[in-house]
């Protein structure tokens, strides 16, 4: 039995608009910490991080449409259990997770270059790329002098 270009097309449409009722966790608890660094680090990081490593997300419209969605809330949710600034105080900054942020402020990765596709105003300048390696740097200089 062969389905005419209609018969799919229509079966599609209905599978994309029943798609959209799928619950997703697409919330933003109240923040258990906060985290106390300086303004202009903090404005850097809710810049370009906090979006995904926060419970601070400014959730788009694509986050609202099926198949999508399915894909920033999976980011999200990675995100935040990778590292989450929200549960994180500034006394638990780790030398091993500051020397992490550098690495990927350094280097970068695959979902940042997504990211800033969908997000390009969230993308740091080459300025302000240096002046949080420079807070990372004196922080972990910081911790080696203390230890």
């Amino acid at each position: 039995m062969a389905y005419s270009s209609k018969t799919i097309a229509s079966w599609s449409v209905i599978v994309l608009i029943l798609v959209q009722f799928i619950p997703l966790n697409r919330i933003n608890p109240p923040a258990s910490s906060k985290i106390k660094i300086p303004y202009t680090i903090t404005s850097l990081l809710k810049k370009a991080c906090y979006d995904c490593h926060s419970y601070e997300t400014r959730w788009t419209r694509i986050a609202y449409i099926a198949p999508a969605s399915w894909f920033v809330t999976g980011f999200v949710s990675s995100g935040r259990t990778a590292l989450n600034f929200s549960t994180v105080k500034s006394d638990e900054i780790t030398p091993l997770l500051a020397k992490k942020i550098r690495t990927i402020v350094k280097k970068g990765n695959a979902h940042q270059q997504l990211y800033h596709l969908l997000k390009p105003e969230a993308q740091l300048s080459t300025s302000e790329t240096e002046l949080l390696l420079k807070w990372l740097e004196s922080l972990l200089t910081t911790r080696e002098n203390s230890v």
